[in-house]
């Protein structure tokens, strides 16, 4: 596949010092997800890791031998789970299975799988492969999992979308230390790339949605796109889209929220992201607050805490120390 040898070519690869079976199992639990592995010959397994961090999506570049690594509802905790793993496989075979599918994927072939179900993934000689991790919330707003229909089913990196967004991550991949303060505006604008990518992948395998669907779908993109202006709330979402502020809160019953209840989330996750942030670590917690259209630092703090259990300075303090 010409578009996958291009693609190949912009690959760094990983660490050049490899690690035991051991020390593989923490780092792949500390950059992907918490696995139990399985290896026929544990002695002679070796394997490279390089995990970047950066707003929120791990980069991880991984190659190994031969080994299993599985997630039941014993190895899945409250933390784990909220995100996806979309995996672009690049030498050597993956069977991933999930959600009653296996997805088997060989050289130029990508998946995606959920942090948050079960999942086994079966590893061959020679594997190799770069992927990303990425909070849900991150390309989809809905409290639903639209793209349930998608995991573990393998999709080709063919010339065209999927050429162009997996050219992104692997260009952003190799240049993520040299991207400075524009680091979090790229990641953003890759992660809307990604979004576009899934979506486009979700919409061959389902039927075209209730047009109160499409509604719901057109306001919550409103609302992140407007999560800024701190004069967002019903009455201007209702007016937007030429709808009652009653007809909005009854559209609203089916996403297991409020309006207010929505922009109050979708602000605090921003706000987490941003504060886990080293580059934006110079900047003070309410101006991150007053950014994401809280009317003030101590409104800001007060909601902070009521949802976190922490104050935004707490927060940003155990997280920053996390990463480090």
């Amino acid at each position: 596949m010409t578009s996958f040898t291009a693609l190949s070519e912009q690959f760094d690869g990983v660490a050049p010092r490899p690690i035991t079976l051991t020390s593989w199992a923490d780092a792949v639990r500390r950059s992907v997800l918490r696995f139990e592995f399985d290896c026929d010959r544990p002695d002679r397994f070796t394997g490279r890791v390089r995990d970047r961090r950066l707003h929120g999506v791990s980069f991880v570049d991984m190659a190994s031998g031969r080994h299993a690594a599985y997630r039941d509802h014993s190895t899945i905790r409250p933390a784990d789970a909220g995100f996806y793993v979309l995996t672009l496989q690049l030498a050597g075979e993956i069977r991933i299975a999930q959600d009653g599918r296996v997805a088997t994927l060989t050289p130029g072939l990508f998946a995606l799988y959920d942090s948050g179900k079960p999942a086994t993934l079966t590893v061959g000689d020679g594997y190799r492969s770069t992927c990303i991790r990425f909070p849900k919330t991150a390309i989809t707003p809905r409290r639903e999992d639209p793209l349930a229909e998608i995991t573990a089913r393998p999709f080709a990196c063919a010339p065209g979308l999927t050429d162009t967004v997996w050219s992104t991550v692997l260009s952003v991949n190799r240049n993520l230390e040299s991207l400075g303060v524009h680091g979090p505006a790229t990641v953003r604008s890759l992660m809307t790339l990604v979004g576009t990518m899934l979506r486009a992948e979700l919409g061959h395998r389902v039927p075209v949605r209730p047009p109160r669907e499409e509604l719901l779908e057109r306001i919550l993109d409103h609302i992140d796109a407007h999560l800024a202006d701190a004069g967002l709330g019903p009455g201007s979402i209702a007016a937007a889209h030429f709808l009652s502020p009653r007809s909005l809160h009854v559209l609203f019953e089916r996403t297991g929220t409020t309006v207010a209840g929505r922009i109050r989330e979708r602000r605090l996750e921003r706000c987490r992201l941003d504060l886990a942030d080293p580059a934006l670590a110079h900047v003070p917690a309410s101006a991150i607050g007053a950014r994401w259209g809280f009317a003030g630092a101590s409104h800001f703090g007060q909601v902070f805490k009521r949802e976190s259990g922490l104050t935004p300075a707490e927060f940003r303090r155990r997280t920053t120390a996390g990463l480090g």
